[in-house]
């Protein structure tokens, strides 16, 4: 064992003054075994569906509050709880589920209104936002906020009311979170007195640019709360292992610097060098790549 870990790590005269893991034909079969690392997590997805996921500690509560401060932020009024937007939130992810798909349209031909209209909530406007895979509400918040069309929604001056969906469920092979934000400014009585043809068909084509978002009291959505679990996603998976090796081949290629300067071969030196910072940008990279997604 102690010389199978000289031979993987340290320069000597049985690996040529050069550690094995540093040589192209071990590096090659170390990014061999991450790619059919990511192969693996991508059969088991598709032949054991739920088996890996994504569990995440968002609330609907949390989402309330913060789409509520980033409009106080923006100097605009809270939006208001309706429950009927909740129970319609709550509906268009349990369907996302159901029809296994990620869009603002299923499949079956079933838009953002279809859910609007199930619950009877009429309105002079409406829209809707969506998120998955994220953790927690603040990088949720964040990506919303970085995203122009969906932070149109949140600070939207025409939008009055909120409802929230936050729905457990395995989406494509692997268990998520689905977050729905369904916003609206219902039809008052005056409204519906008048001539409203036309300006509801105005709003609700505003709204299909630009869906708004809408808040709910997690007591009033059918979804249940979601809680924080040690189930792993798959690209925590991917990112373990990929740090796992980076950090293993840094190590190494460290290890070989001191040696090298101990013995006075600069060009080795300073090729490691070179090496150890290519691969220190390749590891942020992989450590930021970001969670979630948010549907455009």
């Amino acid at each position: 064992m102690t010389k199978l870990v000289k031979l993987l790590f340290f320069p000597h005269e049985d690996n040529n003054h050069k550690a094995f893991l540093i040589q192209p034909g071990y590096i090659g079969l170390l990014i061999g075994v991450y790619l059919l690392n990511q192969s693996f997590i991508r059969t088991l997805t598709i032949a054991r569906p739920g088996v890996l996921g994504y569990s995440s500690e968002i609330t609907a509560q949390k989402v309330i509050d913060q789409t509520n401060a980033r409009r106080a932020q923006a100097g605009l009024a809270p939006l208001l709880l309706n429950p009927v937007l909740s129970q319609s939130a709550a509906a268009k992810a349990d369907n996302m589920f159901a029809e296994n798909y990620w869009s603002h349209n299923s499949p079956s031909g079933k838009t953002p209104w279809d859910f609007f209209k199930a619950v009877k909530y009429q309105y002079s406007v409406a829209g809707e936002n969506l998120a998955k895979d994220f953790y927690d509400t603040d990088s949720m918040m964040r990506a919303w906020m970085n995203s122009p069309t969906h932070k149109a929604n949140i600070v939207n001056t025409k939008y009055q009311e909120i409802g929230i969906g936050v729905v457990n469920g395995v989406l494509r092979g692997v268990k998520t979170t689905l977050v729905v934000q369904h916003f609206g400014t219902p039809l008052s009585s005056q409204v519906r007195a008048a001539d409203t043809s036309n300006n509801q068909t105005d709003e609700i084509a505003i709204a299909t640019n630009e869906p708004p978002v809408t808040e709910t009291v997690l007591a009033e959505v059918s979804a249940p709360a979601v809680t924080p679990s040690f189930m792993i996603s798959p690209l925590q998976i991917s990112q373990l292992v990929g740090l796992a090796m980076f950090i293993v081949i840094i190590v190494t290629l460290i290890i070989d610097i001191i040696s090298s300067m101990k013995t006075k071969n600069h060009r080795l030196s300073s090729s490691s060098l070179s090496h150890v910072g290519f691969l220190a940008i390749i590891l942020m990279l992989l450590l930021f790549t970001r969670q979630g997604n948010i549907l455009y």
